[in-house]
């Protein structure tokens, strides 16, 4: 479903907790690949750009298109309050999509409804289990539409 999987990383909570906050703004300063319109059948491709959630984060959390402004904010305190979440960024609609732009080429030929908000979370160094019990936990929570987590310590399949 998501388009944006791609731009899911790190899971897992093996990293150092040391890791620098991303810098989402400076990010967005950069120029918007190119060509953003490509027409007809042709595929997008990366820019050579790197997401700068990239080893800054170990879960993203996409919502759904249809959660409400009070289940978007709650979401907030329900995941900085789970065991083992240290940090939790919020990447908006327009901030996701304006990422999307900058690391993928024919990006204006996908709509903005494709690319949606997310929380990223930093976890505290967990089993791969407990991680994977609270990647579960959290895909039950209302507004939740997808997880993700880095495909070199993929998340359970949503089950």
């Amino acid at each position: 479903m998501c388009l944006v999987a791609a731009l899911a990383v790190g899971c897992g909570g093996s990293k150092p907790q040391t890791r620098k906050a991303p810098d989402l703004q400076g990010f967005l300063r950069l120029p918007v690949a190119t060509p953003s319109a490509c027409g007809g059948k042709v595929s997008g491709s990366t820019a050579g750009h790197r997401s700068p959630w990239v080893g800054t984060v170990d879960v993203s959390v996409f919502l759904r298109a249809s959660a409400s402004p009070a289940q978007v904010t709650g979401l907030n305190a329900k995941l900085a309050a789970l065991p083992g979440v240290t940090k939790v960024y919020f990447e908006s609609a327009d901030e996701a999509y304006a990422e999307f732009q900058r690391l993928y080429t024919c990006s204006a030929d996908v709509p903005r409804s494709a690319v949606p908000a997310s929380y990223r979370l930093v976890l505290a160094k967990m089993t791969r289990d407990k991680r994977d019990a609270l990647v579960t936990a959290i895909r039950q929570l209302p507004g939740v539409e997808s997880v993700s987590c880095d495909p070199s310590s993929p998340c359970l399949p949503a089950g």
